[in-house]
């Protein structure tokens, strides 16, 4: 949650699925809903190891409520059979508690009420509706919690009881502070707030940072988590982690003391693992329900991102990972594997036992434009986009619409918040050469195949990494190998070292995704992936007894 610049031209393209409706302030009722805590979907620990996210920017989704033009809860659950259908099994929503703008640039970033849904959106009862009917289909929901600061609207600032000690404040702006990341002026980060000036990490007077050395402040804000996950959310992505602590200037990232209150965040989360909360009214209670934690610690060095997964067992299951999507961009783009396959070497030789990366390859922030957007339309070269994504070794995250190539151009946020395409949804349905379905097969592949879900290894080729990328993923025995055409024509790739790798020496393989153009068996420790059809992705099993069926072919 970096960047909340606007543009004018843009204010009435983003405000929703239709645009605004200048009647519609009329048809937000006071919500008067109070929900208990409600029923919890059984999880076993590491569930987030087999899942597929998808991320939804819930103001564009679907509108289902006022028919105001704004998405909003009613509406998502409406849209639950897509999700089903595209086989994503875990669902982000983007903030969803009330917030102070209301206007056509709304993102939920600006909390008012931590314990209130967004009146745009519906109600409580609406809420607890929709979790409900995504846990009845067996599937996921986290919540979008936004520790790190509030709105200057917030009840916290505005009342004297809570705005002196809840608070960051000087006399003055302070010489030496910058931005939290680095640049700027005392002057960004120091506003006027009536006799003295308040904190703000992200340069701007409607956002004040909470003061994390105060004990009410911590307990306030593990109360929030605990009331969220009683009535049923499966876990929460953290917004802004890095700057829950600061000690000085050029010390408000990546402070020792924030890591101490994100252990506290873990440890009452881990409580629902042991079953000493109350999760199951009317349940067994021998049962339990595991829930997660998915850090935006928003560094341009994945090497920044390794404090935030502790010891791999007490901070983050997941960490966003903000190196993936220039990765992808650049292997496809610039015809050049090495970036992507050094990162996630890295990943795993340098981030803790238990770690899993959150990888993605656009998201709602001003970081990259969308597939559809990068490579001009081209069919083939999404479809590789979302190959290289979901087959990662991480736990993929599909951002909305990118399953059917939605266009979005970086520099502006509401280019990246668009209204869902519902018509290119309906349209590439049927489709079997479509982005949508190539989204589902490989989401298919991934949830059938253990080895998709498993180990990681980068594979030499004889074309080289400027041409190709190609890994072995590994679960017990079995072995799944994934090879990609990065050029513009097709191209014969040899693939060597398998064997090493618990792949039988001239043993049989077998079409997941793609053709085998005659190529059925290993040559000793090689194998010939045979005319690769330009950005074409194959995926094939070379080891195991699991082998079920080719979900498609090569795309035409």
């Amino acid at each position: 949650m970096r960047s909340l610049q606007t543009a004018a031209s843009l204010l009435i393209a983003g405000f929703g699925c239709h645009g605004p409706n200048p009647d519609a302030v009329s048809r937000y009722p006071v919500d008067t809903t109070v929900i208990a805590p409600g029923q919890q979907l059984e999880s076993a620990p590491g569930w987030h190891g087999d899942a597929v996210i998808y991320h939804i920017w819930v103001k564009a989704f679907a509108d289902g409520v006022y028919q105001d033009g704004i998405g909003d809860l009613p509406g998502l659950q409406g849209r639950l059979d897509h999700l089903q259908f595209l086989g994503v099994n875990t669902l982000w929503l983007s903030p969803i508690f009330e917030c102070d703008n209301k206007g056509p640039t709304m993102h939920g970033y600006d909390t008012t009420d931590y314990y209130a849904v967004n009146d745009r959106f519906g109600t409580r009862a609406d809420l607890k509706a929709l979790i409900d009917a995504v846990h009845a289909r067996g599937m996921r929901v986290l919540f979008d919690f936004v520790p790190n600061h509030t709105s200057t609207k917030h009840p916290w600032f505005t009342n004297p009881g809570t705005r002196d000690s809840w608070y960051i404040w000087n006399t003055g702006q302070p010489a030496g502070w910058g931005l939290p990341w680095g640049g700027g002026s005392p002057q960004d980060v120091w506003k006027f707030g009536g006799s003295n000036y308040f904190y703000t990490s992200f340069s701007t007077d409607s956002l004040a940072d909470l003061n994390f050395y105060n004990p009410a402040v911590q307990a306030e804000m593990q109360k929030i988590q605990a009331y969220w996950l009683d009535r049923g959310f499966d876990g929460m992505r953290m917004d802004a982690v890095r700057y829950l602590c600061e000690t000085g200037p050029g010390q408000q990232a990546d402070q020792a003391d924030t890591h101490a209150r994100l252990q506290a965040f873990r440890g009452l989360l881990d409580e629902y693992n042991t079953g000493d909360k109350h999760p199951h009214p009317g349940g067994d209670p021998a049962k339990h329900s595991s829930k997660v934690m998915l850090a935006e610690a928003w560094t341009n060095d994945a090497s920044g991102v390794t404090p935030y997964y502790g010891n791999g067992a007490n901070e983050f299951h997941m960490c966003l990972d903000f190196s993936a999507p220039w990765a992808i961009s650049n292997t496809i783009s610039r015809g050049d594997a090495t970036q992507l396959t050094s990162l996630w070497e890295f990943e795993q030789r340098t981030y803790p036992l238990g770690y899993r990366s959150a990888t993605f390859d656009s998201n709602h922030d001003n970081l990259i434009s969308r597939p559809g957007t990068q490579y001009g339309g081209s069919k083939a070269k999404i479809i590789l986009a979302e190959a290289l994504n979901l087959l990662s070794p991480g736990t993929p995250i599909l951002y909305y619409g990118n399953e059917v190539g939605m266009t979005g151009q970086s520099g502006t946020d509401l280019n990246l918040r668009q209204p869902m395409d519902w018509a290119a949804v309906a349209a590439q349905t049927p489709q079997p050469d479509s982005i949508l379905s190539w989204c589902r097969y490989l989401i298919q592949a991934r949830k059938i195949y253990p080895a998709l879900r498993g180990s990681y290894t980068t594979l030499p080729t004889d074309v080289g990494a400027a041409k190709a990328i190609a890994y072995l993923r590994g679960a017990g025995t079995e072995r799944v190998l994934v090879v990609a055409n990065l050029s513009a024509t097709a191209q014969t790739v040899v693939v060597s070292g398998l064997t090493a790798l618990g792949v039988p020496a001239g043993g049989p393989v077998q079409a997941i995704l793609g053709d085998l153009k005659g190529v059925s068996a290993l040559s000793g420790d090689a194998y010939t992936a045979s005319s690769i059809p330009p950005y074409g992705v194959r995926v094939l099993y070379v080891a195991g007894s699991g082998f079920q069926t080719t979900l498609h072919g090569d795309l035409p």
